[in-house]
C-alpha cells in the first residue's frame, strides 16, 4: 500500500467579526472620512450577538504541544500497524493462491476512495445552507478613500494572503491526471506479495524517498547534497543485501521458500517499481501544484475523485485480464476471503484519514519519518505470525534501508523549512515596502 507523503489540512470555518469589532470599524471610518464628503458611508444592520460555534481548528490550536504530539503519534501508530496488517492479509490470500486477484483487489480498494465524496458533499451542502441563512445580515464595509491622492484602498492591512485553493473542477482535472499512476503503484504493491515476503515488500517500499530524490533533482525541485548521497548509497547497499538473501532462501529465513528465484526476483522488482510509481506520483503532483500543495489541494476531494474516476474508467481492465487469461475474474470463494477484501478496503480508507490527522497534529516530517517504523513492525510480525526468524544480514540490510529513508526525509524536511523561512521573509519585506 502506497503512503501518502503529502498531507491534507482540515478546512477552517469562516470567521465573522463580532458586534464590537464592527462598531469600532464604523467609528474609525467615520473619524477618517469626516473631512472628506466624497467618502460613502453605509449604515449596515448590526446583527445581534450570536453564540460562539464550535471550531475544531481553534480547539486543536488551543491544545498543549505535548497533547498535540501525543494525539498525532497515536494516529501515526494506527497508520503504521494498519498498513502492515493489511500487507499480511494480502499475503495470506496471495501466497497460497487461494485468491490471487491483485487487479480486482486494487480496484476495490481504490474505488473505496469515492466514499470521501460523501462528507465533502455534506460539507458543501451545509456551507451553502449556512450562507443562505446569513444572506443579507452582513453588509460589506465601504472602500476607504485616501484624501491625499484619491486612491481607493481595496484591501485592509493584513498579512500576505494564503495560496488560492484549487476549485472543484481543477481538483477533478488533477485527479484525472494522476488516478492511473496511483492505481498502477498500488497494483504493483499488492501483486508483489504473491511472490515476496511482507518484510521485503515493506523494506523495498521505503526506497520511494530515494526515487523521489532522483526525480526531484531531475525536475530541479531539490538539491543533491552529501547527506542525500549517503542515503542513496546506504539504501542501495541494503537493497542488495535483501535481494541476495531473497534469491537464496532457506527454510529458516524467509516465508517464500516455495517460490522460485525468478518469482522472488519478480516480486522484489514489483515492490521497487511500486515505490518508483509512488515517488513519481508525489513528485509530479508537487510539480503541478507547487511547493504549497498542502495549502492548495483539498486531498479529501482529490482522492474522492480518484476513487470515482477509477470506478468509472478502470473496470474494463477486469474484462481484458479475464479474456487474456492473466487474471480470470471470479468472485471470492468464501466468506473469509470476502472479509479480507473488505477489511483491506476499510484499512485503505481509514488509514489515509488517520495519516492526514497525524500530519495536522504533528508535522509532515515527523509522520514521514514515522513510516519507517513499518520496517521493524513487519519483520517482528513475520517472527510472531509466521514464525520466521530473519538472519543477521537481512536485519543489516533493513537497517541500511531504514537509515537511508530517515536521512533523505530529514534532509528534505530541513530544506523545506529553509525554503518556507526565506519565502516568509520575502513576503514580509514586500508587504512592508508596499
Amino acid at each position: 500500500m502506497a503512503a501518502l507523503s503529502s498531507s491534507g489540512s482540515a478546512p477552517s470555518r469562516p470567521r465573522f467579526p463580532t458586534t464590537s469589532a464592527l462598531t469600532d470599524s464604523l467609528d474609525s471610518i467615520s473619524t477618517l472620512d469626516s473631512s472628506s464628503p466624497s467618502t460613502p458611508l453605509l449604515a449596515p444592520t448590526i446583527p445581534k450577538p450570536r453564540p460562539i460555534t464550535y471550531n475544531r481548528e481553534k480547539k486543536r490550536e488551543s491544545m498543549s504541544p505535548q497533547a498535540r504530539r501525543s494525539i498525532g503519534l497515536l494516529f501515526l501508530a494506527v497508520v503504521v500497524f494498519s498498513w502492515v496488517f493489511s500487507s499480511f492479509l494480502t499475503f495470506a490470500i496471495f501466497s497460497d493462491d487461494s485468491y490471487s486477484k491483485p487487479y480486482f483487489m486494487t480496484y476495490l480498494n481504490t474505488c473505496s476512495f469515492s466514499l470521501y465524496l460523501i462528507p465533502v458533499g455534506v460539507r458543501h451542502w451545509w456551507q451553502k445552507r449556512c450562507e443562505h441563512k446569513r444572506g443579507g445580515r452582513y453588509q460589506q464595509l465601504p472602500t476607504i478613500t485616501d484624501s491625499s491622492n484619491g486612491a481607493g484602498v481595496d484591501e485592509p492591512l493584513h498579512s500576505p494572503p494564503p495560496p488560492l485553493k484549487l476549485t472543484n473542477m481543477e481538483t477533478l482535472r488533477l485527479s484525472a491526471q494522476f488516478c492511473l499512476l496511483w492505481f498502477i503503484a498500488n497494483y504493483l504493491g499488492s501483486y508483489c506479495l504473491a511472490f515476496t515476503s511482507v518484510a521485503s515488500y515493506t523494506i523495498l517500499s521505503a526506497t520511494s524517498g530515494i526515487f523521489t530524490l532522483f526525480l526531484g533533482v531531475l525536475l530541479s525541485h531539490t538539491r543533491f547534497t552529501i547527506p542525500k548521497l549517503t542515503a542513496v548509497l546506504l539504501s542501495f547497499l541494503g537493497i542488495s543485501l535483501i535481494a541476495n538473501i531473497d534469491l537464496h532462501p532457506t527454510p529458516a529465513n524467509t516465508p517464500t521458500s516455495s517460490r522460485t528465484p525468478y518469482e522472488v526476483f519478480l516480486g522484489d522488482l514489483m515492490a521497487l517499481l511500486s515505490a518508483f510509481g509512488y515517488a513519481a506520483y508525489i513528485t509530479l503532483l508537487k510539480h503541478k501544484t507547487g511547493d504549497d500543495d498542502e495549502a492548495r489541494v483539498d486531498y479529501t476531494l482529490f482522492f474522492g475523485f480518484v476513487g470515482a474516476l477509477n470506478a468509472l474508467f478502470l473496470w474494463p481492465g477486469l474484462i481484458i485480464l479475464h479474456k487474456t487469461g492473466i487474471e480470470p475474474f471470479e468472485l471470492p470463494p468464501n466468506s473469509q476471503v470476502w472479509a479480507i477484501l473488505l477489511i483491506n478496503a476499510a484499512i485503505t480508507l481509514v488509514s489515509d484519514m488517520c495519516w492526514a490527522w497525524a500530519v495536522l497534529f504533528t508535522s509532515p516530517l515527523v509522520t514521514t519519518l514515522g513510516l519507517g517504523a513499518t520496517i521493524p513492525v513487519a519483520m517482528v510480525g513475520e517472527m510472531v505470525v509466521l514464525g520466521v526468524i530473519a538472519g543477521i544480514w537481512y536485519w543489516v540490510g533493513a537497517v541500511l534501508v531504514l537509515a537511508g529513508f530517515v536521512i533523505v526525509n530529514w534532509e528534505d524536511g530541513v530544506e523545506k523549512k529553509e525554503v518556507m523561512r526565506v519565502r516568509e521573509e520575502e513576503e514580509i519585506d514586500q508587504f512592508l515596502n508596499a
